[in-house]
């Protein structure tokens, strides 16, 4: 059976590798956020990056 993850953002599956977010570590963990190729972009274009 293959893994099918979802984005975290949009909640669709991921068809093909997009982006990975790290949260700020709490207590010496982190939280890991899968993200489509899209949202990806947003994200980034929200940063003023292309």
């Amino acid at each position: 059976m293959a893994i099918k993850p979802k984005c975290d953002k949009c909640k669709k599956e991921l068809k093909e590798f997009g982006g990975i977010l790290f949260s700020p570590p709490k207590k010496k963990m982190v939280e890991k956020f899968h993200l489509c190729r899209k949202c990806y972009r947003e994200i980034l274009s929200s940063f003023g990056k292309k």
